[in-house]
């Protein structure tokens, strides 16, 4: 009984620990793995502002791209038309 406990606990341990993982490699694709490298290098300053400063400016991301006009078509944030 213990031990299929513990092996229980140990599973949910493991997913969770990938489900936190995967979703800061999503959120680094939102922002930029270069953003992420400075959110987390002020990680000794405050710890549990990291998760919060991936989230908040990857919400922010995904809210941009939703609220911009259909009109832009494939164009990445700082390209100009050619031409």
């Amino acid at each position: 009984m213990l031990t299929r406990l513990r092996a229980l606990i140990d599973r949910f341990n493991y997913a969770s620990f990938m489900l936190v993982g995967n979703l800061y490699v999503a959120a680094a694709s939102l922002i930029g793995f270069e953003m992420l490298i400075v959110i987390l290098g002020y990680t000794t300053v405050w710890p549990l502002g990291a998760p919060l400063a991936v989230v908040g400016i990857g919400a922010y991301v995904l809210i941009r791209r939703a609220l911009r006009k259909p009109d832009d078509g494939d164009k990445e944030d700082g390209e100009e038309e050619s031409g």
